[in-house]
Formats: structure tokens, sequence, C-alpha cells
């Protein structure tokens, strides 16, 4: 039989997690190719709701000064999932490649704590819309492997050494254009890394895990906003 006392202080220690989870602030990087879906997740992040094709016109872009691109100012956002609550600070960066070496200095001088790499179902059909995303994640993991940072300030400098992000979630975006049986069913047996869709990604998580960095692996359909806050809410569990 538990002890009442012993029922209150676990029951405070978990009304006392919950409350920290809720309010703290937490730094994402999300990163990825372009056209994938960072800005539509970003948006629906901000505002959940319906949301619309955004156009190539609106496509993100990033101001340039003095031959050097201007780094995006994080906004927050509100993540709510059955009664999960996390806050969340991320930046919408653009995905051409012009635009990778940003990435990099984001997640440094923010010191993100946890990466979200988008791709989605062109990585299946091969191509160059395929490999910008296969490369893109190559780039951002050897940059964390081999801590391949470079530095805006002393401050990030001097972070940097030691930075490394908690973990990494590679998510496979636009899931209602392959959401086929076989996915449904890995789904429901709690095995979606198994998918085919990683299998272009897994050299480079096999090299992040022997560098210790955890990694997951997520489906989502931004647009619609399937399965949107359920990923960021597990992915800032801890």
């Amino acid at each position: 039989m538990v002890e009442p006392v012993g029922s209150a202080v676990v029951g405070a220690a978990i009304w006392g997690q919950t409350l920290y989870n809720s309010w703290k602030p937490r730094k994402v990087g999300i990163y990825g190719a372009g056209l994938v879906g960072k800005t539509t997740l970003d948006r629906f992040m901000t505002t959940p709701g319906e949301m619309e094709d955004i156009p190539l016109e609106e496509r993100t872009e990033h101001m340039r000064i003095l031959g050097r691109y201007l780094l995006p100012k994080p906004t927050r956002k509100r993540i709510s999932w059955k009664g999960q609550k996390r806050v969340v600070f991320s930046s919408d960066i653009g995905g051409q490649e012009r635009f990778w070496n940003l990435w990099i200095d984001d997640m440094v001088t923010r010191q993100a704590e946890a990466i979200v790499y988008i791709f989605d179902d062109r990585v299946l059909k091969g191509g160059e819309e395929a490999l910008q995303q296969i490369a893109g994640f190559k780039y951002l993991v050897d940059a964390i492997v081999h801590r391949q940072y470079r530095y805006r300030n002393l401050k990030s400098r001097w972070k940097g050494k030691k930075y490394i992000p908690k973990l990494i979630m590679i998510v496979a975006n636009k899931a209602d254009r392959f959401f086929d049986e076989t996915a449904a069913m890995l789904w429901g047996q709690d095995r979606i890394g198994e998918h085919k869709i990683f299998d272009a990604f897994r050299d480079d998580l096999i090299r992040l895990q022997k560098a210790g960095v955890p990694t997951r692996k997520s489906f989502m359909a931004t647009r619609i906003g399937w399965n949107v806050e359920n990923t960021m809410v597990n992915l800032l569990t801890a």
C-alpha cells in the first residue's frame, strides 16, 4: 500500500515537472532543404488552423549586408497536445543551399537544445530535389560531428566549443502524400523508423549515434496540421 505522504510527494513532483515543461522556453532549430514545409510549420506553430499552400513568391529569403546573410530573429510559439504544453523559440530559415550556413549559425548562436530536420516525399523520387534534401542533412551532420561551426561573435565562439544538440529529430513531412498501408502498419506498431522514406538518411543517423547524439524519427503533414503538436511535444519531453 502506498503511503499518503509518498503519494503526495510523487504527485507534487509530477505537477512540478508538468509546470516546468509548460513554461520553460525551449530553443529549437528547424532546418531543411527548399520547399519541404519549414515555413508552413513555423506559421502553424504560431497560429494553428487551416493552412494554405504557400506561394513561391513568399519563399523564405534573407537580407545580405556586407556579403553576409542576416540571421532571422526567433519567435515564440506555444505548443499544446493533450494537456501537455511547451514554449518553443524557433526561426524560419531558408532551405536554399546558400542559406545552409545560417542553419549552423542559428543552431550555435542560440545554443539550440533540439534540432528538427524536415524533408518530404520527393526524397523517394530521386533527382536534384532528393539530392538537395539528403545533402542538406549531411551538411548539418558534418558540422555537428566535426564541430565545424562558424562563429558570429566572441560569445558564440566561447559557447560553440562545447556545443552539441541534445536531440535531433528527422521528420518526413507531407505524410498525406506517402502514408500508405505500409506506413499505417508501421505507425500502429510504433516502428515508423523502418519506413523506406528514411533510408537515404540512415548512414548519417548512424554517424550521429556514434557521436553520442540521440535521434528520433517522425511523420508530419504541416499543411493540414497532422501530428505537428504531438511531434513537437515529444521532441521536448525530457
